[in-house]
């Protein structure tokens, strides 16, 4: 269970996992329903709102029972790239869930414009060895270990290295980039873990 303790790997492929591109992918009905028709309405690139979309679904985009009362972090914050909302449970709201997408937005502007300083693009990244009490003390939903390696790497971009940053638990597998590049597929766009941010912005 511990194996990742204080390692560090080289890269930005995690070894034990297949990478694959024929993940089942089933949308929540609050991503179907709210989430796809107002990004829909907004002025986003084809590719980066595919991204938007499954990265908002995996980040668990729902809710449940009248008026929502019983709802994931991300809808209730409208902000459905859990952008600020951190482990340490601190949340950033926003007003309205247009405003949570056009966070997800800028976010990728600045990636892409190399104005990130967590995504220093051509620069070496190095992510330190993590314990993570969330999955620790949510070991049923995660079902990994707590124990999560560190990465070396230079930035140049790509869509596993990106991964890697953003996702605290995309540190001990593959399925949530597993999970972007079968989206893109049943898409009938075909993007690898190499595929960088700025080729996903310029999909057509």
């Amino acid at each position: 269970m511990d194996k990742y303790k204080n390692v560090t790997i080289n890269g930005s492929v995690f070894p034990d996992s297949p990478i694959t591109n024929n993940m089942k992918i089933s949308l929540s009905d609050e991503s179907i329903k709210i989430y796809i028709p107002t990004i829909q309405k907004m002025n986003v690139p084809r590719g980066i709102m595919l991204l938007c979309i499954i990265m908002t679904d995996h980040e668990g985009f729902w809710g449940k029972g009248p008026k929502h009362r019983s709802a994931s972090r991300s809808f209730r914050t409208n902000n459905p790239g859990n952008i600020g909302n951190v482990d340490s449970g601190a949340n950033s709201i926003l007003p309205t869930l247009e405003d949570g997408i056009k966070l997800q937005i800028k976010y990728f502007e600045k990636i892409l414009a190399g104005t990130a300083k967590a995504f220093p693009l051509g620069k070496e990244v190095n992510i330190k060895p993590y314990y993570s009490k969330e999955i620790a003390d949510n070991y049923a939903t995660y079902k990994m270990s707590p124990y999560l390696p560190g990465y070396k790497f230079k930035f140049t971009g790509q869509l596993d290295q990106f991964i890697k940053i953003y996702s605290t638990g995309a540190r001990a597998g593959n399925s949530y980039l597993s999970e972007i590049i079968s989206f893109f597929k049943n898409h009938g766009i075909t993007i690898t873990a190499q595929t960088t941010l700025q080729e996903i912005k310029e999909i057509k």
